[in-house]
């Protein structure tokens, strides 16, 4: 095979295992990336093995990955990256936060970085830290829903609602569709006093997700403030029932 025809090759599995990995078949997938890799030294493809290594539960391997990839680009913030990542996810969080940090610093533009970052140091405890992180998104992409989420989880946890409300609301014009963030805009909105908004939402939440523990929960509480005393119980035995069977959702995303 003529030089030309294996960079050809190269390519040509280069774009299979991405193609497999965006259709879901991973095994596939390991197995283009691994023909590659014997004729390759590419640290971005070792850490695009080591992405398809964490969508089938295997941790470990993708660590490995990562750390050769490392070893032959000690620069390369994807692998930093994804390494943070796959340790975040087995929440080891001191750990990851030191990946993702050193991430950021090769590449401050780095969003999912930022991003995973300050999930990292919010479930630390340093909400100031979280919100930082939080904020770097948003000044990156400002169409990034999951950092307003995030950030207005943060403030409302700081016993700042008003900047929390304008998050959520941030979130919601930009993905309409989830319910944890009407839920949790429905907390912000009954803290400030906002009663009938807050009912409002926790029912957007629940015609989205019947079983969303967050909106269940806080809106029988709610409605038992208010006196209303059977719906709050009809309401708090939902999510009773729904605490039996799942446990309430993490907070950042």
């Amino acid at each position: 095979m003529t030089g030309k025809n294996r960079d050809e090759d190269k390519r040509r599995v280069r774009r299979s295992g991405a193609e497999l990995t965006s259709l879901g078949r991973y095994r596939e997938a390991l197995a283009a990336f691994n023909e590659e890799l014997e004729h390759a030294t590419d640290p971005d493809l070792l850490v695009r093995k080591a992405l398809t290594l964490d969508r089938i539960g295997l941790f470990r391997a993708s660590l490995e990955c990562c750390e050769q990839a490392i070893s032959r680009d000690p620069d390369n913030p994807d692998a930093w990256f994804v390494r943070g990542l796959t340790l975040y996810w087995h929440a080891l969080m001191a750990d990851a936060f030191r990946c993702l940090d050193h991430a950021v610093s090769l590449d401050p533009a780095h969003g999912e970085a930022w991003l995973i970052r300050g999930n990292c140091v919010y479930q630390l405890g340093d909400m100031d830290e979280a919100l930082r992180s939080y904020e770097m998104v948003i000044a990156l992409s400002s169409e990034h829903p999951n950092a307003w989420y995030n950030r207005g989880v943060c403030l409302a946890d700081m016993g700042r609602f008003l900047d929390a409300l304008a998050s959520y609301d941030a979130c919601i014009r930009i993905n309409p569709g989830v319910s944890i963030v009407y839920a949790n805009r429905g907390v912000a909105l009954a803290a400030l006093g906002r009663v009938e908004d807050a009912l409002s939402d926790f029912d957007t939440a629940l015609e989205l997700d019947p079983r969303d523990l967050t909106a269940l929960n806080n809106k029988g509480i709610l409605l038992s403030r208010l006196g209303r005393d059977e719906e709050a119980m009809v309401v708090l035995n939902r999510a009773r029932e729904q605490a039996q069977k799942e446990t309430f959702p993490r907070k950042v995303w």
